[in-house]
């Protein structure tokens, strides 16, 4: 189970175990075998491995800056060097002015709300300073060439979109080479997980999982399809200074999220839920803007709050830079045209609750929300990633990067035993 223990005011999350679930009966036709193999896959402990903050809080701040009077008394600086201090010392900017406002708001409920989950979380035996393995010295990952490929694939014809149905399917022998990954949504109907070989490299696509590598361009074949969804989770490549710094992928302009389709991938009463930075410009965009023109009314905010193996805050709390949690928008899809009832299977949406988790060192490899939300959507639900980088079971992922993380690299593999007839018999289906 991904959720270790829950109290009134949230979840202590178990990431890696969530992944797992899906790849407990694996099956691959790869290397020219005629009969299948079947195995069990694990993600990679080492990428959820956080032993101690990223940023120590510093000891005896008063003793130091006593020190570093004293030594000033004998050493005069300069002018110039006045100036310098000086202008370190400026008034916050309106940014940051409103970032201190709402970590004002919050820093007691993520204080006094993480406290009991993280005792439970070590009396429980989960969060720990005493690993089974020591962790890696350097954790590698796998170069993700996907979002290169779709725009190489911007050059390739677009697809007919009066096609009732742009969905392909895995057969027995997995994946037909000269299907097109970019115009069509892939799905993996079985209840075993499938490796396939796409584009020479294997990846690992978790049981009833669907995708499409796209980009924004070329999203409607998800729209064509007709799907309507209960729960739409977005992960937006928010622009910021880190990220141009990094390089680590392209940045999308808060404008062009307007262009999303949500609405028309939308169920009513569809819950939709938005992960953002810690820029209260990005937060108010959403709360003002986004959601009113999606006709989604904002309902809570909750908070991801990040924590080392032995459940300390990833970041000091209230650091001036980096927050040891994230912001994720919630709000419902209020059709204006359908009227009817809404479902009483779901519950009211609290207006604020905490997930703890031990953070992947993957950048932007998010904790799966669907144990957490599923009190608050029906019961058989339709899920929806948009931004995706990695695929769940019954979910439909989107993005350029969707199949990142299911890169047969990020996994670890044991032998398991033939299957039955009745489960070669699924898969022949």
């Amino acid at each position: 189970m991904s959720v270790v223990c829950a109290d009134s005011c949230g979840w202590l999350l178990d990431s890696c175990a969530h992944i797992d679930e899906g790849f407990q009966r694996c099956v691959s036709y790869s290397d020219g075998l005629e009969k299948p193999k079947y195995f069990k896959c694990c993600f990679k402990r080492e990428y959820f491995n956080t032993l101690k903050p990223h940023v120590q809080i510093q000891q005896n701040t008063d003793i130091l800056n006593t020190a570093n009077l004293s030594n000033a008394e004998h050493a005069k600086p300069d002018l110039q060097t006045r100036k310098k201090r000086k202008r370190k010392q400026r008034d916050l900017n309106t940014g940051e002015l409103d970032a201190h406002i709402y970590h004002g708001k919050v820093r007691s409920v993520v204080l006094e709300g993480s406290r009991a989950l993280l005792e439970a979380g070590r009396q429980c035996g989960y969060l720990t300073e005493a690993l089974t393995a020591p962790p890696s010295e350097s954790v590698l990952s796998h170069e993700c060439r996907l979002a290169a490929l779709c725009d190489m694939a911007k050059q390739l014809p677009l697809m007919d979109e009066s096609v009732e149905a742009p969905v392909q399917t895995l057969n027995r022998d997995g994946l037909d080479p000269s299907l097109d990954l970019f115009s069509y949504i892939t799905e993996n109907p079985s209840d075993c997980a499938y490796e396939v070989t796409l584009m020479k490299e294997k990846y690992l696509l978790p049981p009833r999982s669907q995708f499409l590598l796209s980009d924004i361009t070329r999203i409607h074949p998800l729209v064509n399809s007709g799907d309507k969804f209960d729960l739409i989770v977005l992960d937006p490549p928010w622009e910021n200074k880190s990220v141009k710094r990094s390089n680590r992928y392209s940045a999308l302009p808060s404008s062009q999220l307007k262009r999303l389709p949500v609405p028309a991938l939308a169920a009513p009463e569809c819950l939709v839920v938005t992960w953002v930075t810690n820029r209260a410009k990005h937060l108010r965009f959403i709360k003002e803007e986004l959601y009113p023109n999606w006709a989604v009314e904002v309902l809570a905010e909750w908070l991801w709050v990040k924590v080392t193996r032995s459940g300390e805050f990833v970041f000091p709390l209230d650091s001036p830079h980096k927050k040891p949690y994230e912001v994720l928008v919630l709000g419902r899809y209020r059709s204006t045209t359908d009227h009817t009832v809404r479902s009483s299977a779901a519950e009211d949406l609290p207006e604020q609750r905490l997930l703890i988790s031990v953070p992947s060192v993957l950048h932007s490899h998010k904790p799966s929300l669907s144990a957490v939300l599923k009190p608050y959507i029906s019961r058989k639900p339709r899920c929806l990633e948009l931004f995706a980088r990695s695929l769940q079971c019954d979910w439909t992922s989107w993005g350029n990067e969707v199949i990142k993380f299911q890169h047969s690299s990020y996994f670890t593999r044991e032998r398991a035993e033939e299957s039955s007839k009745t489960s070669e018999t699924q898969l022949t289906q």
